[in-house]
């Protein structure tokens, strides 16, 4: 658990409640079998196990405590197998503070920096829920209306789901990422459609009466980016430029669908051999995989310096109205059971509870990259971290927990 408050020596941190839930949505592998069969089809792009143990150099040395234990932490997740991570801090008390370790590309072993551009995954669906609710501030849409009065026919059960029950994850749709026909696809990368996406999943049962209930479904968010599709009259990548990749400046953030490619510096992502066994054991290089198959559910690139621009913006009020914002901040349990709720789920937007307050934001995986980003209503301080292996080896939860809760919690003076 976090700290009652921020510390300004922050030793023997315990693992955070934001690294100790579910490993990222959109980005759950059913079995070792699918990946070992994507190490055999990508076996041409496959690096050796470089050791990673570089460092970022920082152009004004650090000196507390709380910095210090980070930077340990860091290296300590990529002694465990993760070739690079990066942290960034941002609050109102002094400068965003980055911290790096490990390298951006195993086969060269160049020194990971922070400005490193990434896949976000399941982070993507707060951009998406923003839209939507600048169309419903707009009166182009309706949070209580029925998806079939835009997408009719999508869906079998359309008439009962409601933009919001999407929007929230209380559909009850099912999950198509659960599909297996979804991994053979991507092992052979293959170009889905939207539609193909949610037909995968609406040949399944429905698994609970809409509003009834809640289950994270990455479906969701392919229809509520359909939606937005169908009301703006533009593609989904054209609205996310125009309506918060330009307007908040995020110049490093961008939406390739169909390309593997990711434009600029970035860092490469790798599968453990852990999760991908291979005959000699090296990390599995998927940074081409192209992300068609996470679209309005995960296909966002950025890196952690715009991430944290855009949650600071959202959760201040600049990219929504006041009433909106507090609409998307309505949140359901994602656990019943849990005494404490510590896991809510608003529009997009996942508040943690932790006792260094409530934070609001969402996690985020996909082949080869995992990450987080959250605001703390507390303290106004913006955190995000990312790894380049997903999945990871088990060795690298602890510290990656040790880093989360220091990133969020430790009191770090100004330099």
């Amino acid at each position: 658990m976090n700290p009652v408050r921020p510390r300004r020596h922050a030793t023997s941190a315990q693992p955070t409640n934001l690294t100790s839930r579910r490993a990222g949505p959109h980005q759950r592998f059913r079995s070792a079998a699918t990946l070992a069969l994507a190490a055999t089809a990508l076996s041409s792009v496959m690096m050796g196990a470089t050791p990673a143990s570089a460092r970022t150099l920082e152009p004004t040395p650090r000196v507390d405590a709380a910095s210090i234990e980070l930077d340990a932490a860091l290296n300590d997740v990529v002694a465990a197998g993760v070739p690079g991570v990066i942290v960034r801090v941002k609050d109102a008390r002094h400068a965003a503070r980055d911290y790096a370790a490990g390298v951006d590309d195993l086969s060269t072993g160049t020194v990971l920096r922070p400005s490193a551009r990434y896949r976000v995954g399941s982070v993507t669906k707060t951009f998406v829920a923003t839209i939507v609710l600048q169309l419903v501030g707009e009166a182009r849409l309706g949070l209580d209306e029925p998806v079939a009065k835009r997408l009719p026919g999508l869906l079998s059960n359309g008439r009962r789901i409601t933009v919001r029950e999407l929007l929230n994850h209380t559909s009850g749709l099912p999950d198509y990422t659960e599909d297996p026909e979804l991994f053979a696809g991507i092992v052979r990368n293959r170009v889905w459609t939207p539609r193909e996406l949610v037909a995968m999943a609406d040949r399944r049962p429905q698994l609970f009466a809409p509003g009834s209930a809640w289950r994270y479904s990455n479906t969701n968010y392919i229809v509520a980016g359909l939606l937005i599709r169908r009301v703006t009259g533009h593609s989904l990548a054209h609205d996310l430029k125009q309506r918060i990749f330009l307007a908040l400046h995020l110049h490093h953030t961008s939406f390739p669908v169909t390309s593997a490619r990711l434009a600029g510096y970035h860092a490469h992502g790798y599968i453990s051999p852990e999760t991908a066994p291979t005959a000699d054991g090296p990390r599995l290089d998927v940074t081409g995989y192209n992300p068609s198959h996470a679209w309005a559910a995960g296909a966002i690139v950025s890196n952690t310096a715009d991430l944290s621009h855009f949650y600071e913006a959202l959760l201040t009020g600049r990219l929504l109205t006041r009433p909106l914002l507090r609409e998307m901040e309505k949140t359901v349990a994602e656990d019943p059971t849990d005494p404490n709720t510590t896991f809510r789920y608003g529009l997009g937007l996942q508040r943690v509870n932790d006792t260094c307050g409530a934070n609001w934001g969402h996690d985020g995986a996909i082949y080869g990259y995992r990450g987080q980003a959250y605001w703390n209503a507390r303290t106004g301080r913006t955190v995000v971290i990312a790894m380049t292996m997903h999945p990871a080896p088990a060795a690298a939860e602890s510290p990656l927990a040790t880093a989360t809760d220091l990133a969020l919690c430790a009191e770090v003076k100004a330099p």
